[in-house]
């Protein structure tokens, strides 16, 4: 009777794989088309298509020294990112330059070690073989539903680390250490958007993560860009993303290592009021260093930082926090689905006249409503446009653009009525 199960294990297992590699074939056929005329060349393949096939696989392809900047080699970007080779053949050695990544969803059940591990190998099998990579080339995860700082938390295994490119932009991933790479593919047409708007604006990316966002603005020409976010880490990674592509000046482009929450509130319009309250010479001694240049990069640690309403205002804030949070670095706690619109309205008080908010989240469990919404703010659901190419699932986040309300008035008999 045992040896009938592991025959119908093993029959099962080969067909599911097949499966795979049928599905995988036809998606790669197309997606490699579209990402070769778009200038990505990361993507996502397979998420979770066929049910009994629980995956995520994304496919990434290093940038090749013929197609990087003639300012920076690709050997001197190996160098500093700790680029990981690995060879396809013993005798005549070579860099391999496509990977795959893939995540094993949590399953409802468990399956006895042994056995995930034989499915896994016969899936990473069908992989490797429709994309023409070794199987040394594949990086498995497993993705479980994890909160606070576990949702970071490094594998110690061999390091893979590397420079991409998307929409040409170059983006460092580590497919190695964590579940998550560094770039997430799903707010691809939301961060080309961005870049169309940035020119000459001020941007706000708020849970900056590694700067993708931040990228895409510089790469759009804005005034200022402002990155915040509680983890070093993730500012430095950050912060390199910018160097990679050629922005590198503080001046600009700034850095902020705080908790998004005390951000907001440090930066809102009371917070200023009290600051200066009482004190008109400091307020315009502060107005002028800072349009001169002068104010500290930190703007949370110096008191230089601290500049009235007007002057903290931005024309692009792009708020896409994390579901939940609480990092030991802050007493905060953030519930996306409970502190939303208390977010929202914090953001919406540093917005200027004309200026737009995009709030995006992935929690399917967030009601959004519209009577939460600051008075004097619309909000329309974007989502449907910036949903990419390579993801079938529509439902991987959801995104609304918010901003303040035009009010229109009406010529009558040849003069405008009075208004505020």
């Amino acid at each position: 009777m045992q040896q009938t199960d592991n025959i119908q294990k093993k029959d099962k297992t080969q067909y599911q794989a097949e499966l795979l590699e049928n599905r995988l074939t036809k998606r790669y056929k197309h997606l490699r088309k579209w990402a070769k005329r778009t200038g990505v060349l990361c993507f996502r393949l397979y998420d979770r298509d066929i049910p009994e096939i629980p995956l995520a696989i994304d496919v990434y392809e290093e940038e090749s020294e013929t197609s990087t900047e003639k300012n920076e080699t690709a050997a001197e970007i190996a160098i500093k990112t700790d680029t990981v080779s690995k060879t396809t053949d013993s005798e005549n050695t070579r860099k391999v330059l496509m990977f795959a990544r893939i995540a094993l969803y949590e399953r409802p059940y468990e399956k006895q070690e042994d056995e995930e591990r034989a499915w896994l190998s016969a899936m990473e099998s069908s992989v490797a073989k429709v994309l023409g990579i070794p199987n040394e080339a594949i990086i498995t995860k497993v993705r479980r539903r994890q909160s606070g700082d576990n949702q970071y938390e490094k594998d110690n295994g061999e390091p893979l680390i590397f420079i991409t490119k998307e929409q040409g932009l170059r983006f460092k991933v580590n497919l190695s250490d964590y579940i998550d790479t560094g770039l997430f593919f799903d707010h691809r047409p939301l961060r080309l958007a961005v870049q169309g708007e940035a020119a000459g604006k001020r941007v706000l990316n708020l849970y900056c993560y590694t700067g993708a966002f931040s990228v895409y603005a510089a790469a759009g020409d804005a005034e200022q860009i402002d990155s915040v976010d509680l983890s070093s880490r993730y500012l430095g990674w950050a912060e390199e993303n910018m160097r990679i592509n050629g922005f590198t000046d503080k001046s600009k482009y700034r850095f902020i290592e705080s908790d998004v929450k005390t951000f907001l509130e440090k930066m809102s319009p009371a917070a200023e009021e009290r600051k200066y309250s009482g004190n008109r010479a400091a307020l315009n001694s502060t107005k002028k260093e800072w349009k001169s240049g002068g104010i500290s990069s930190n703007v949370l640690k110096s008191d230089r930082g601290r500049v009235k309403t007007a002057l903290n205002k931005y024309d692009i804030i792009i708020l896409d926090p994390p579901t939940f949070s609480n990092s030991k670095k802050t007493d905060t706690m953030l519930d996306i689905n409970r502190d939303w619109p208390s977010l929202v309205k914090s953001c919406t008080e540093l917005l200027s006249e004309g200026g737009v908010l995009y709030f995006s989240t992935n929690s399917r469990k967030l009601v959004f409503d519209e009577e939460k919404i600051p008075e004097g703010f619309s909000a329309k659901n974007i989502t449907s446009s910036t949903i990419p190419e390579d993801f079938r699932n529509e439902r991987i986040h959801r995104v609304w653009k918010i901003q303040k309300i035009t009010p229109h008035y009406e010529l009558v008999h040849g003069y405008f009525p009075e208004h505020p």
